[in-house]
């Protein structure tokens, strides 16, 4: 990026700054007191018996449900994953790995401090092993114990802060965003968990043809703007360099992804449903164009590269049946909110000289509550196909296509705890490497 460029940037990242400081003003003139006190998030209940309550610790003695009235919420989430390949991949191997999810969030309209902001703190620890390099993709099957990123790829990550950002509403229908972020949470009821809820594999939950420009944790600013009930339009520009165990202001300069994303809700036959449709671009970053091996005059081998990139991706949901008359849906929580089934879709298509996949696709069918009283249990059964271009290397040969297909069911323990058992098949990205047979299970507890 030439400086002419990081110094634009630095315009629009200390733009996004100063307006979502002074904002507030602007948003005060449009909100009465009552709105005040409402706050930008609902209000949780910590309340109830430990068998059904969401969170294992409870309010606390009333203390975490006081803060919570005040603007001040805190979670803590622990997720421990086992999958072994008990057929094909690299080596038929098993592991254990165990991640740890920090949350706070300071709810500054419901604290009476500042009408319109939110300020949003996520901090995560990662440890133990994967078979994600051992399963013979190009992509995690256990997303979310592949991140946050470490010094390796299978390094342990004993503490990062992913997440650290402001929120500030200018008007009820618009917003702007400053400072860290994660990429990889989508708005899809049926596949939207990251890997800790829903499906495990990465193609599951997020566009395989976005990958390469998603950083899983970054430096950004964002415009969001909600025309209506039914649309959210979200524009951002990041760092493409993952910043997971740094700040990220180093990485300013080194390349960025502008990301633009329209959530939309369109219900059929009054049953819920939505979508999202996404652009992804990358530019002044170094991407290696596919099938660019060349030989230097030295007899080295070298990679020819492009400045830029681009993808696009929809993603759809529809409910085809739900029990109860209740209709409350967020597909941005990573859960299946009604008891019912439904259908979901993906399809991606990316940059031909740069991307080393084309184009993908993915469905299924998934379903709440579909064995009597076990209405909160959750099952899905998924594909994916991915076509994969010349990617040929000296002693490694790439297979043009790979695919796979994911089930699980998801045992509602307690209202603070899940188990999931998964099977996965997967079809081999390499010609050498067999497809693999892929067991395993996860436990979510949350505190």
């Amino acid at each position: 990026m030439s400086e002419k460029h990081v110094k634009h940037l630095l315009r629009i990242i200390i733009a996004v700054l100063v307006l979502c400081t002074t904002g507030a003003v602007c948003f005060a003139d449009d909100t009465t007191a009552s709105d005040t006190d409402q706050g930008i998030l609902p209000l949780p209940d910590y309340s109830g018996k430990i068998g059904s309550r969401a969170n294992l610790t409870g309010d606390w003695g009333g203390v975490r449900q006081d803060w919570a009235n005040r603007g001040i919420t805190l979670g803590f989430d622990w997720y421990q994953s086992y999958q072994g390949i008990v057929d094909g991949g690299f080596d038929e191997d098993d592991a254990y790995s165990t991640n740890l999810d920090y949350r706070l969030n300071l709810d500054l309209m419901r604290m009476g401090i500042v009408p319109g902001a939110l300020v949003t703190v996520r901090a995560q620890s990662r440890f133990g092993d994967t078979v994600n390099g051992a399963s013979g993709l190009l992509l995690p099957v256990n997303m979310y114990s592949a991140f946050p990123y470490g010094s390796d790829e299978e390094a342990d990550v004993d503490f990062a802060i992913t997440e650290l950002n402001w929120l500030q509403f200018l008007s009820d229908r618009f917003a702007l965003l400053a400072g860290k972020i994660t990429t990889l949470g989508t708005s899809n009821e049926f596949m939207g968990g990251e890997g800790r809820t829903q499906f495990m594999n990465f193609q599951l939950n997020f566009s395989a043809t976005l990958a390469q420009l998603a950083p899983y944790s970054t430096l950004a600013a964002s415009a969001i703007w909600l025309p209506n009930s039914t649309w959210t339009i979200t524009t951002t520009l990041m760092n493409y360099t993952d910043a997971s165990t740094t700040s990220g202001f180093g990485d300013i300069g080194d390349g960025t992804t502008w990301a633009t994303t329209a959530d939309y809700r369109a219900d059929l036959n009054q049953l819920p449903g939505g979508g999202s449709i996404s652009f992804y671009y990358g530019f002044d970053a170094d991407f290696a164009e596919v099938g660019g091996l060349n030989t230097d005059p030295g007899g080295g081998v070298v990679m020819d590269t492009s400045s830029d990139s681009w993808a696009v991706d929809w993603s759809g949901w529809q409910y085809l049946y739900v029990e109860g008359d209740s209709r409350t849906v967020d597909p941005t929580n990573g859960r299946q909110d009604l008891q019912g089934v439904g259908l979901f879709a993906r399809i991606g298509i990316a940059d031909k000289d740069t991307n080393p996949i084309y184009w993908t696709v993915s469905a299924g069918i998934s379903g709440r509550g579909s064995i009597p009283n076990r209405d909160d249990d959750t099952w899905g059964v998924g594909l994916f196909y991915n076509d994969v271009q010349g990617l040929d290397r000296p002693l490694l040969s790439f297979s043009n296509a790979n695919g796979g297909l994911e089930a699980y069911y998801d045992i509602a323990l307690f209202g603070c705890a899940n188990l999931t058992l998964d099977a996965q098949w997967v079809k081999s990205a390499f010609e050498s490497v067999d497809d693999a047979t892929i067991l395993g299970g996860r436990l979510n507890i949350s505190f």
